[in-house]
């Protein structure tokens, strides 16, 4: 059997060095992934993350649609906006109808719609705590 020179042997001994090093990484970071905590935190936030798809959806599709109908609110609240500059093409008679069309003609507008429809579903968030 040929015998190794001591670049070798270094090698080989570095090699069986790496080897034990991510062994023993594996094994701690089994031991502390598999710890009460650590699962606990996980199934919270994929709840959390359940919860919150929830409420958006309720606020969404429940709340904002009828709040929409109020006389002076005359679209989908979600679509609401503010034209502070306009652009190459703006219709001066009824202005723009939708963000979108506002958007695509280079205007720069403000959307509140969107805000304040996540600011309406942050009060329902945080009731969640006081029903448990």
């Amino acid at each position: 059997m040929p015998q190794l020179d001591e670049s070798g042997e270094a090698l080989l001994n570095a090699g069986r060095g790496a080897h034990k090093r991510a062994k023993d990484a594996w094994e701690g970071f089994s031991d502390f992934a598999l710890r009460d905590n650590v699962l606990e935190i996980a199934v919270g936030l994929i709840l959390a993350s359940a919860f919150t798809a929830v409420v958006t959806s309720f606020v969404s599709d429940i709340i904002l649609p009828p709040i929409s109908l109020i006389p002076f609110i005359n679209r989908n609240l979600g679509e609401k906006f503010a034209v502070l500059l306009q652009g190459q093409h703006y219709p001066k008679k009824d202005g723009y109808n939708t963000l979108k069309q506002a958007l695509d003609d280079g205007a720069v507008v403000m959307a509140y719609g969107w805000v304040f429809s996540i600011l309406s579903s942050r009060p329902v968030m945080h009731t969640r705590g006081r029903c448990g």
